[in-house]
């Protein structure tokens, strides 16, 4: 039988949609090349992950490398739970617990977040005995990272709460800090930016003299907050105090994020070529695609607004390079967010490949409900651009309908008046295209 080229999306539909196979499918999407044969055809220009081709040899070869390090991540958690069943066995509730919270987080940094949930929630439950609760503090502030990584902005709040809470009867200092930043986080995800810089204050309050890392990154999103809430100058001023404490801290690894940081609020003052100054700045210093990724997403949208398409897909093409590359296949979403927005500027209709493919990777095991409808709002502006009016209200309204779900203020008063923006009426004549928007997840 003679060998075929296979792609992506057909080799993925090969695979059940188990936690267990991550690593597998991220080492499929890494290793993935470019179809040659469409090089120099037009349809390159639409290209994303779905339509590369899997190079079987290269996932072959890496196979002994997945098994070690899903080995390595087994013996992790085996050692933890047993460390658990160790601890309980001494009478010691609270060292049980916090062994059960390691190996949620053994499973929590390899993507598996139902395995995590799974450990946070039992380290929750044993955490409750003894009288040393600070260890079910801790579980509840891991559940409230996996709910926000999932989406679920409001479960995310009430766990993050619960740890406060804990953390303030126990007076764990440090445990008050985390779920103070927890909680500004989700707020900022929310767009409630004054609630979130409340949170960010008193995380402040409690994070001591002298220079840390959690004092610079309390700064730091204290400058975001301010900065989304449009008060630029308080915006400057907590990001000059978090490059201050950042020099004094030692921290390198901080030195992309706060220049990152400055880029967006150049951006917002509408400097966007010192603002691309800023972003170039801080892809020198960044370390990992993870610093990287995001920074080239701002970058590519700077350089779009600047009235430079082909430098912003550029950019955006680097991105998707280092997040295949590196298994960071969530940072995927925004690429090709971006390069929708690059088809929708040029009034390309074809562009709607990029959307549909967004809204594929919002469908994993750790897909975030935000990001599916943030996508599909975006994909509705394009509708709109195109004039598919009919697909653009509706997908607008999918979008709304979970940002009110969610309770995120903003993103849904930004639906909603794109939905106003819309006439009531197809124009006459007007003709459909396209599916039905995606159903809303579960």
């Amino acid at each position: 039988m003679s060998p075929r080229a296979l792609r992506v999306d057909d080799a993925l539909s090969l695979l059940p949609d188990l936690e267990d196979l991550l690593p597998l499918r991220a080492a499929l999407a890494a290793g993935s090349r470019p179809d040659e044969t469409r090089a120099w055809a037009a349809s390159a220009a639409y290209a994303t992950l779905d339509t590369r081709l899997v190079d079987a040899a290269a996932l072959a070869a890496r196979v002994p490398e997945l098994v070690e390090e899903t080995r390595a991540r087994v013996e992790a958690v085996y050692r933890a739970v047993a460390e658990a069943v160790a601890a309980a066995a001494r009478g010691d509730d609270a060292g049980a617990a916090r062994a059960l919270v390691a190996a949620g987080e053994a499973e929590e940094a390899a993507g598996r977040l139902d395995a995590a949930e799974e450990y946070f929630e039992r380290a929750r439950e044993q955490g409750r005995r003894p009288r040393d609760r600070s260890a079910e503090g801790l579980a509840l502030r891991r559940l409230g990272r996996v709910a926000r990584a999932r989406g679920e902005l409001e479960r995310a709040l009430e766990l993050y709460r619960a740890g406060y809470e804990v953390a303030e009867a126990q007076r764990d200092h440090d445990g008050l800090v985390v779920a103070c930043q927890g909680l500004g986080n989700v707020y900022m995800e929310r767009g409630a930016w004054e609630a979130a810089g409340e949170w960010y204050e008193r995380g402040l309050r409690l994070v001591g003299a002298g220079a840390s890392r959690e004092l610079w990154q309390l700064e730091s999103n204290l400058s975001a907050a301010t900065r989304r809430a449009g008060r630029l100058e308080e915006s400057a001023a907590w990001l000059a105090r978090a490059e201050a404490t950042l020099a004094a801290s030692g921290d390198t690894e901080g030195a992309a994020y706060v220049l990152n940081a400055r880029g967006l609020l150049r951006a917002a003052r509408g400097d966007l070529q010192g603002a691309e100054e800023d972003y170039r700045q801080a892809l020198a210093a960044a370390d990992t695609a993870t610093q990287r990724v995001p920074v080239l997403n701002n970058l590519a949208e700077c350089l779009l607004l600047r009235g430079r398409a082909a430098d912003a897909v550029e950019a955006l093409r680097v991105a998707e390079r280092d997040a295949l590359s590196h298994h960071l296949l969530h940072r995927l979403i925004h690429v090709y967010r971006g390069l929708g927005e690059v088809a929708r500027q040029r009034g390309d209709e074809d562009g709607f490949v990029f959307f549909e493919q967004a809204l594929e990777l919002c469908a994993t095991p750790d897909r975030s409900r935000l990001e599916w409808a943030i996508t599909q709002e975006e994909y509705g502006r394009f509708e709109a651009a195109m004039g598919r009016r009919e697909e653009a209200r509706a997908r607008l309204a999918l979008a709304l309908e979970i940002y009110l779900e969610l309770d995120t203020p903003v993103e849904a008063a930004r639906a909603r008046d794109a939905l106003a923006a819309l006439p009531a009426e197809p124009a006459p004549g007007e003709a459909s295209h396209g599916d039905r928007p995606t159903e809303k997840p579960e």
